[in-house]
């Protein structure tokens, strides 16, 4: 009975384990940074000139690869399958949008690439806002198809200044002022 016992108390703290990981691993939330930076480096403001859009996300990979499984039915082995990690970028790419809010027009953006780093898949964007535009829309929906309780914080960061958005739930364009 005392082995019984043991055995018991052993396997309920393995299970208390397996379930203790499982929660702090569902963190559920990504990360965008945009840097906007003069295109000519010469101190002009992104409002006088056209301006160099520089987008990095970081993501999760167990979440990024279960997204890949989910929602493009594909191999998910973001770490060494480069398929895998080019239709993971393009996803990325299609689910984060920049905005003229002004006119509704999109903000055309470069799919560089990624690159896997300390668990964590990163995709890299670029591209150039026009001259004048001192508000900005983003749209922020990675991983949201699959994971409904995720959260996309966006920093977007021009001068010496940093403001955030927060999508949780709700993908629509929010609008901040860059001037």
């Amino acid at each position: 009975m005392r082995r019984f016992a043991l055995v018991l108390a052993a396997l309920w703290t393995s299970l208390s384990a397996c379930l203790g990981s499982a929660a702090a691993h569902e963190q559920a939330a990504g990360f965008t940074e945009v840097r906007l930076a003069a295109a000519q480096g010469d101190g002009v403001g992104c409002l006088l000139q056209v301006c160099r859009v520089e987008v990095a996300h970081r993501l999760v990979i167990h979440d990024a690869e279960s997204t890949l499984m989910e929602v493009l039915g594909a191999r998910a082995d973001l770490v060494s399958d480069r398929a895998a990690q080019r239709k993971f970028e393009a996803y990325v790419a299609e689910r984060f949008t920049l905005l003229d809010p002004a006119t509704s027009e999109a903000i055309p953006l470069i799919l560089i690439g990624g690159e896997v780093e300390r668990g964590y898949y990163w995709v890299y964007q670029e591209g150039l806002l026009p001259a004048g535009l001192d508000v900005l829309a983003v749209s922020q929906s990675v991983l949201m198809d699959a994971i409904p309780r995720q959260t996309n914080r966006v920093n977007v960061r021009f001068d010496d200044e940093i403001k955030t958005l927060v999508f949780h739930r709700d993908p629509s364009p929010q609008t901040l002022r860059i001037r």
